[in-house]
């Protein structure tokens, strides 16, 4: 279990560059731009990873010890603050949380089974937001404001944008002839039309939310009939620069579907 554990961690740091790294996204940094997010570049992000990287490696290494939970969420805090210190970003809290609950879940499964990885990801959000402090965050604001749940609904559901949503857009595109590029487009398109991104709704309340759905349902649509759509993503680039509109919660998901296909294997199955 430790090996599956240390090459998992790896692939979350992996799924996290190809998430930065695939151009263009709309609203989100990329080799092109740094898309609605002043206060952010590439190289910005590039070294909130490296932070995001050692996290997971010391995760790896406390499950290895069979540590308790709350040892797991100290390091999850400490990479938070060293995130913010080291790199004047919070751009990866998410991703933090996101990946280290698929790590510390993939511990308590005997194998990669993704239905139970489901339920165990669901038990521990559980377990962890019975005990957590109260929040002044963004995603809490919204949420209380709003009623969405974000990434908190997510991890209690047990991430059914990951295995309900992205892993499926992506098999089934490869499965009707696509590649590795149009595979990559589907799954961000229907992430794009099905999640509650708490980002989008706190940059532009309930209608960037419902921009984002609809470019998302444009995208799956082009991607099917195999027309322009990295000239549509291009395009919706300048109109979400233009409304201050992003995407954090669907990057995120977005880089965890990233990394859980570079672990089965599929990722550099469909590349060839």
């Amino acid at each position: 279990m430790r090996s599956e554990l240390g090459t998992l961690s790896l692939n979350l740091v992996r799924g996290a560059f190809m998430e930065l790294y695939l151009t263009p996204k709309p609203g989100l940094v990329d080799l092109n731009d740094s898309g609605s997010h002043r206060d952010l570049s590439l190289q910005r992000m590039e070294t909130s990873l490296k932070i995001v990287s050692g996290y997971l490696a010391e995760l790896t290494e406390s499950l290895a010890r069979g540590e308790e939970l709350a040892q797991q969420v100290r390091l999850g805090v400490a990479a938070e603050a060293a995130m913010l210190q080291t790199a004047g970003t919070n751009c990866h809290k998410g991703y933090i949380f996101l990946s280290g609950l698929l790590l510390c879940a993939r511990s308590q499964v005997a194998h990669r089974d993704e239905g139970e990885l489901g339920l165990a990801v669901a038990r521990l959000a559980q377990r962890f937001f019975d005990h957590a402090q109260p929040e002044a965050t963004n995603g809490s604001r919204i949420r209380n404001s709003s009623g969405a749940q974000g990434v908190k609904g997510e991890a209690l559901a047990g991430f059914p944008s990951l295995f309900g949503a992205a892993l499926p857009a992506f098999r089934h595109e490869i499965a009707g002839g696509g590649n590795r590029g149009t595979a990559v487009y589907a799954m961000l398109g229907r992430l794009m039309a099905t999640v509650e991104d708490t980002t989008a709704l706190h940059r532009c309340g309930s209608e960037g939310l419902a921009t984002v759905r609809e470019d998302g349902r444009k995208l799956e649509l082009l991607v099917l009939q195999r027309d322009d759509f990295l000239g549509f993503l291009a395009e919706r680039n300048e109109v979400y620069i233009s409304r201050n509109l992003t995407m954090g919660g669907v990057a995120d998901l977005l880089a965890l579907a990233f990394a859980w296909l570079t672990h089965t294997g599929e990722l550099q199955l469909s590349a060839s």
